[in-house]
């Protein structure tokens, strides 16, 4: 996403010779900042649900939730990035994301949300990189000003790695 977000010179990349003049994405409210995630990486966004807990297991791991008949974990992202877990507010959501990797054992996670995601429709024009440098904090694959917000982007490569390594059922 960040390749297809940022480019250098060339300012669209061609895709079965059409060339990319925007990529629809989410921003996902989390405590106190915003995530930035194409559209194909978000199953669904959905109401806050029980969640069957583990013990012992690092704070950012909520547990699992029921969705769509499938035992899916649930992260704070606040807490996977170096945070503490944010408070869960009565319009906490849900956002379920697709993992990356085609993995059979782990083909969605959640992420809890502080508020409702809602639709942006992303242009380079709109956007430069955020000089921060990404490293700084865990699950966290770059920083962007889209118009004149920072938006952080997560490295959902790292968070599903970090899952499996759980290895809990």
């Amino acid at each position: 996403m960040k390749e297809q977000m940022h480019s250098s010179s060339s300012a669209t990349r061609a895709i079965y010779g059409r060339k990319i003049e925007a990529v629809h994405c989410l921003i996902i409210p989390v405590y106190g900042e915003s995530l930035l995630l194409p559209n194909a990486a978000v199953a669904e966004v959905v109401a806050y649900t029980d969640v069957e807990s583990i013990d012992n297991v690092p704070e950012w791991f909520l547990g699992y939730m029921n969705w769509r008949d499938r035992r899916v974990p649930l992260i704070s992202f606040e807490a996977a990035s170096g945070g503490k877990p944010a408070p869960l507010q009565k319009n906490s959501r849900i956002a379920v994301l697709n993992t990356l990797n085609r993995n059979q054992t782990l083909s969605h996670f959640g992420i809890i949300t502080q508020g409702i995601p809602h639709l942006h429709v992303v242009q380079e024009k709109h956007i430069s990189r955020d000089e921060r440098p990404a490293d700084i904090r865990n699950s966290i694959a770059d920083y962007i000003q889209l118009n004149e917000e920072t938006v952080l982007v997560p490295d959902l490569d790292s968070l599903e790695e970090r899952l499996q390594q759980l290895q809990i059922s």
